[in-house]
């Protein structure tokens, strides 16, 4: 594989009404957008703030798959996002933080090789190393399914 210096990636949004909208990516599916009934939404799909942590959990996942393939770890991976929103000093709704909660369930003898994973493979992971810029990104590895 030639070494990538830049990428491009673009999508379509077209507002369907109300809070609602869907997106185009390539030529996958079309997928949907909404707010929650407390944003004013309908709750008829995820709203950003979804979009926005399963983003940084499947680019950490990827990341974290890539490290453990390479050690030759086969252990099963899943993740638990939460994304916490409050008012800042002007009284708008931002992201505070996001913290995740790594599960693997690895075998006792290979525990030591995810740890080294766990210890460099955010910085692989596009996405979360570019949100964790501007949001605070907090993660932890537990052992077990």
């Amino acid at each position: 594989m030639a070494q990538i210096q830049t990428l491009t990636f673009t999508q379509t949004l077209t507002h369907t009404g109300g809070f609602r909208a869907q997106a185009r990516v390539r030529d996958l599916p079309p997928y949907g957008l909404d707010e929650p009934r407390d944003l004013g939404g309908e709750d008829s799909a995820p709203c950003p703030m979804d979009y926005l942590l399963t983003a940084v959990g499947g680019c950490l996942l990827s990341s974290l798959a890539m490290c453990l393939q390479k050690k030759r770890v086969e252990a099963p991976v899943s993740m638990d996002l939460e994304g916490e929103v409050a008012r800042n000093d002007e009284g708008l709704l931002r992201v505070k933080r996001i913290r995740v909660r790594i599960r693997v369930d690895a075998r006792e003898e290979d525990r030591r090789k995810v740890e080294g994973c766990y210890q460099i493979f955010k910085k692989y992971c596009i996405v979360s190393a570019s949100v964790a810029q501007g949001i605070p990104l907090e993660t932890e590895l537990v052992f077990g399914g």
